[in-house]
């Protein structure tokens, strides 16, 4: 059964994501970074490249004692998805990407970089435009591993209650026929822009993940029954199939279980900059670059 798999895979990085927030926030981790750092708000960037599963949590948290403003912690959330997006070009994208080769690979690196960096350049702009002043300082704690047990056990119940009914309902939609449309939606279009099926194999599994993708791909491509141009293309393409699917999948039951409404705008914000950012370089590589 699907949920199951999804709760197997999620469950335990939600409990790692709750765990983590709260061994920096009551172990003065982060007070001790700012104290370094001397910026008010780099502990909290910091802790989206190691988890951004553990940022949305400490998001709440600050946003819960009224130490970060509903005004900022969209441009906030932001910046840290462009941190995060560097944790996924060094631990994933760069390593997978090699097998690509330098040209195939190298502009799919690429890509996905220019793509985070959107998240750099929207959030610094409503920082800018919203003239947020971030007031968070990070306090002494004085409750160690106590506190950490406690609040990890507490959020990891409360999120829970909305997070698993959730799964349950969008998983029932998708094994009942919600990516047979997304299927039979991707081959009439590859038909209609009269590109090779070969690239279906790259779109399909794509869908169940990226790294599947990439080895489908390379494969492909070693074979020489793909072009290199057509190979980055299945990826974009690929790519931009695969977000929905994350995005219904993980993102917005986590997000939702966590932040409520806040987090809905969140998830719906990433996903949106993500999938317009790539739908353009997607148009961009088929009017100019197969045609």
């Amino acid at each position: 059964m699907m949920a199951l798999q999804i709760f197997a895979k999620i469950i335990p990085l939600i409990f790692f994501g709750i765990f983590l927030a709260n061994v920096m926030y009551h172990l003065n981790i982060l007070y001790r970074l700012q104290k370094i750092i001397k910026n008010r708000y780099f502990p909290i960037l910091a802790v989206f490249f190691v988890s951004s599963t553990s940022a949305i949590f400490l998001l709440k948290n600050l946003l819960k004692k009224g130490d970060l403003s509903e005004d900022n912690i969209t441009p906030i959330y932001l910046l840290g998805m462009f941190i995060f997006g560097l944790h996924v070009l060094l631990f994933f994208a760069i390593p997978m990407a090699t097998s690509l080769g330098l040209y195939v690979g190298g502009i799919y690196v690429l890509t996905k970089f220019s793509i985070y960096f959107n998240y750099l350049i929207i959030g610094s702009l409503l920082l800018k435009k919203n003239n947020c002043k971030i007031e968070v300082e990070f306090k002494s704690k004085a409750e160690g591993w106590k506190g950490v047990v406690r609040d990890t056990f507490k959020q990891f119940f409360k999120t829970m209650i909305p997070f698993i009914p959730s799964v349950l309902i969008i998983t029932y939609l998708i094994e009942h026929g919600l990516l047979d449309v997304v299927e039979d939606l991707a081959g009439s279009l590859l038909i209609s822009l009269k590109l090779s099926p070969n690239i279906l194999a790259i779109v399909l599994t794509g869908l169940a993940t990226m790294s599947g993708a990439i080895g489908v791909a390379s494969g492909l491509l070693d074979e020489n029954i793909l072009t290199p141009n057509e190979v980055i293309f299945s990826l974009f393409l690929a790519e931009f199939l695969s977000r929905i699917v994350i995005y219904l999948r993980k993102h917005l039951p986590i997000y939702l279980s966590v932040l409520g409404r806040t987090g809905l705008k969140l998830a719906t914000l990433y996903v949106t900059i993500y999938e317009m950012s790539l739908l353009i370089v997607i148009a961009v590589w088929y009017f100019f670059v197969l045609s």
